[in-house]
C-alpha cells in the first residue's frame, strides 16, 4: 500500500514521502486494522522509518540528461585522438612480457 501510494506522487520529496507514510499508517491505526497485531508503537515507528528510507532511495530524482539532438556531434576526424603513448610502446626487439 505504501509503495503504490508513493509511486503515485507527482514529484516525490523526502517531506512528501514521510508525510504519506505517516498518514497511511495513522489511517490503519485509526481504522482498527492493527488492533489484533502484536506490533508496538515503537515497532510501527521503525517500520515507518524503513518505508521512508526505502521509498526515498527508490524514488529519488534523477539527473536530466541532454537530449541526443542537443549534443554537438564531432566529425570522425575530431573523435579520433592521436595516440599519445605511441612513443612509449615496447620496441619489437624487447623480450615478451610475462602474463604472470
Amino acid at each position: 500500500m505504501v509503495e503504490g501510494a508513493a509511486r503515485s506522487l507527482e514529484k516525490p520529496t523526502p517531506q512528501k514521502i514521510e508525510q504519506l507514510v505517516h498518514e497511511l499508517i495513522e489511517e490503519r491505526i485509526a481504522d482498527g486494522q492493527l488492533d489484533e497485531c502484536d506490533l508496538t508503537l515503537g515497532d510501527l515507528k521503525k517500520i515507518m522509518d524503513r518505508f521512508r528510507f526505502t521509498l526515498m532511495t527508490m524514488l529519488h530524482t534523477r539527473i536530466a540528461y541532454p537530449k541526443p539532438d542537443t549534443r554537438t556531434l564531432m566529425s570522425r576526424e575530431e573523435a579520433l585522438r592521436p595516440d599519445v603513448m605511441a612513443a612509449t610502446r615496447r620496441p619489437p626487439s624487447a623480450p615478451p612480457v610475462s602474463a604472470a
